[in-house]
């Protein structure tokens, strides 16, 4: 048990770590929204810098490949020693085209106090980058113009084609012959530098394409072509064009022949004219290959920091799954050695824990009831967990712990325990008990699964609810997501189960088709049969006549009154048995719920005043004498794990006509103990219909439901249980060891 809260403690560190990455990461695209088309923003401060100047100086850099701290520190300061008024990078400014790297030299650059232009180049467009360059930065290829001279950046990559570059270049020259200067920018060198590459380098551009831009430099008067694809600073003259390539401004230089530099341009009114500007202070070649190493793990973690710990955290989940799944092949046979006869003997200690319970009138709570007075009957103590309600009740005993609550949920008729006030942790702790039982996959359920994690105490849920029926309650819109929220959290709860009871064969295949990989029993609800003898034949004769006449047949339906009860579909459904049959009956309805007002008016809209009664809220005691007094109990509910109220009836002689559905399926047995039909109306009446005209099928069908209840006495569910609980110590007492 000590590696498997190891295991979950590490899960949560990465985890955490997992979400913290993400979440800065989010935060970066969110805080650097404003990161679009800077050349045309720069390009506009430079005109309105230098408007109506002749004599100005800009700097010219290449290859600082996200260098970022060697650009910082080393040559923005001698950038700005040398009064530069703004600075043009001739392209492979980042390392790749990957949006981190991007963001990367878009942090560097803005702290320079100068306006910058980028042109575009080989490693821009790397890595899916070319849309990126085009969102951020702008156009490949472009020009603009100073009081002197154009500037005419092209695209060398090969993103855009020479075809179209031609033409558009022979014009932009054509517009600029007026103008003193004319400089060209672009990422490739014309040609191969002798002694450094041979031809076919892929920092050169094709012979075809550098003759035809040669000529068209020299026929239109160009004065300087910047490159960028070397890391040493040169000049070649060719036809009187110069060609000058800007050298290396980042990156990593392991030749000492190739320093860190950039091209200084000084226009005046009667010349341009250009210097190498170099850093100096290399201190010794193990000084530089300090340098060297500092750079590339600055590059490495910063740069790629993000995708490092990203590609770490999730190799450890997997490896932490493993170790899990590894772990639990240790516990494929539960340990023999465990004394399983004197812990049969043992009376058990057992804590439930629900949102709802008495004096709530409903399934669960009366179920959660009826199985706690099984289980103290049997010799177990139990300590049902429940909430606090505003009206006045006292509980029979000490076996229930009254929750403080937060607030009443009108809405969901029960209230909002504040799962966060110690009591309740006191009160689990004296308790001491041997086994949980929840009752909820959330709330209440979830302060007892915790609880009892924290002691290794094995925990059993009980899936009353299908809880996927009852999301018009949840806060947000969207049927299909409430849904889904509704299943994922049945699934991942239920699995934190040691073991999972079940009503229903139904809700077990639902859960197996969800996913649930817990211990699965099912057991149905019991039915105390004792408590229907209390009542005598004549007094359930009385209740009868104050609904019904003699020769009239009485209904009845026991349900909230709530939407996922389907009561809608009732009360249609007995419209049309009232049109379709010359026998008279009335349909009781017991219950109470947010919809009753509504139903009322309903009923009374439809002129059913007659043949429907509501009868509100009963004991449960008093209930049971309605189903004793019933002809036939009718049913809608298509949201039932089990349908309690069907076995109930049927224990009182009533048989039942139900919508077929989860639960329902389970226990009503056509033409045994009652009908189950499909969602319609006519079918659901017309079955209603014949059952009121034909007295011997009745008789048939109440002494078949009474012999067929007797099969889920309190007491029988009762020993399921406590055997269920029993082997789930077991196996929980062989994984702790």
């Amino acid at each position: 048990m000590r590696r498997k809260k190891k295991i979950t403690l590490a899960l949560i560190a990465v985890l955490f770590l997992l979400a913290t990455l993400i979440t800065y990461r989010i935060y970066l695209f969110v805080k650097e929204t404003d990161y679009q088309s800077l050349n045309a923003r720069h390009i506009k401060q430079i005109e309105t810098r230098l408007h109506g100047k002749t004599s100005y100086t800009f700097a010219v850099v290449g290859n600082i490949r996200n260098s970022m701290r060697i650009f910082e520190k080393r040559l923005v300061p001698l950038i700005k020693e040398n009064d530069v008024d703004f600075m043009i990078s001739a392209g492979n400014a980042v390392y790749d085209g990957s949006e981190g790297k991007y963001r990367l030299l878009y942090r560097g650059l803005r702290k320079m106090d100068i306006p910058y232009v980028l042109g575009v180049g080989h490693n821009e467009m790397e890595n899916f980058g070319a849309g990126k360059f085009y969102r951020h930065f702008g156009p490949y290829f472009f020009s603009f113009y100073l009081e002197n001279a154009c500037f005419i950046f092209l695209d060398s990559t090969g993103e855009t084609s020479f075809e179209w570059q031609f033409p558009w270049l022979r014009h932009e020259l054509e517009a600029a012959a007026s103008c003193p200067y004319r400089f060209v920018f672009l990422n490739h060198s014309p040609f191969p530098l002798s002694g450094l590459d041979s031809d076919n380098t892929p920092y050169v551009l094709e012979k075809d394409v550098s003759k035809d831009l040669q000529r068209m430099f020299s026929q239109y008067g160009v004065n300087m072509v910047f490159s960028a694809g070397y890391h040493i600073c040169h000049e070649t003259v060719k036809n009187g064009v110069h060609y000058i390539v800007s050298g290396g401004g980042g990156g990593l230089l392991f030749d000492r022949k190739q320093p860190y530099q950039f091209v200084k341009v000084e226009v005046g009114p009667e010349q341009v004219v250009w210097k190498d500007v170099t850093v100096t202070g290399w201190q010794g070649r193990w000084r530089e290959k300090l340098e060297i190493l500092k750079l590339f793990l600055h590059s490495f973690f910063y740069m790629n920091l993000f995708n490092l710990l990203l590609v770490l955290g999730i190799v450890s989940l997997v490896v932490l799954r493993l170790y899990a799944l590894i772990l639990r092949q240790e516990h494929l046979y539960r340990d023999f050695n465990v004394d399983e006869e004197a812990l049969s003997q043992k009376p058990l200690r057992v804590a439930m824990f629900t949102n709802n319970y008495l004096p709530f009138i409903g399934g669960v709570s009366l179920s959660i009831e009826r199985l706690r007075r099984g289980l103290v009957r049997q010799g177990s103590v139990v300590k049902v967990f429940a909430p606090t309600y505003p009206q006045p009740y006292t509980d029979v005993d000490d076996t229930v712990f009254r929750c403080p609550s937060l607030l009443h949920a009108r809405w969901a008729f029960f209230p909002i325990v504040n799962i966060f006030s110690r009591k309740i942790e006191a009160a689990f702790k004296q308790f001491d008990c041997d086994l949980v039982h929840v009752h909820h996959p959330f709330w209440l359920g979830k302060k007892g699964l915790r609880l009892a994690r924290r002691r290794d105490i094995p925990v059993i849920l009980t899936c009353h609810t299908r809880l996927e029926r009852y999301t018009h309650y949840f806060p947000f819109p969207g049927t299909v997501l409430k849904n889904l929220v509704a299943h994922f959290l049945i699934k991942h709860f239920a699995n934190h189960c040691d073991a999972i009871i079940t009503p229903t064969l139904s809700t077990e295949e639902y859960l197996r088709n969800l996913g649930v990989s817990a211990l699965i029993e099912t057991i149905p609800t019991g039915i105390n049969l004792g408590d229907y003898a209390q009542w005598s034949p004549s007094q359930v004769q009385t209740l009868r006549s104050q609904y019904i006449a003699p020769g009239e047949r009485l209904l009845l339906c026991v349900s909230r009154m709530a939407r996922e009860k389907n009561l809608d579909f009732l009360l249609a459904g007995l419209a049309k048995a009232r049109a379709w049959t010359s026998v008279p009956f009335t349909c009781l309805l017991v219950g109470d719920g947010p919809e009753k007002k509504r139903l009322e008016k309903k009923v009374a809209a439809m002129g059913l005043q007659e043949q429907i009664v509501f009868a509100g809220s009963l004991p449960p005691q008093e209930v049971i004498r309605c189903y004793l007094a019933a002809d036939l109990f009718v049913f809608a509910s298509t949201s039932e794990t089990q349908g309690m109220v069907l076995l109930e009836a049927m224990a009182g002689g009533c048989p039942v006509v139900a919508v077929r559905a989860s639960g329902v399926y389970d226990v009503v047995k056509d033409d045994y103990n009652g009908f189950k039909v499909a969602e319609s109306t006519d079918a659901w009446a017309e079955t209603v219909v014949t059952l009121l005209a034909d007295s011997e099928k009745l008789a048939v069908l109440s002494e078949n439901s009474r012999v067929f209840a007797e099969t889920y006495s309190m007491e029988r569910i009762t020993e399921r249980v406590l055997t269920f609980y029993r082997r789930v110590i077991v196996l929980g007492k062989s994984k702790n060891g």
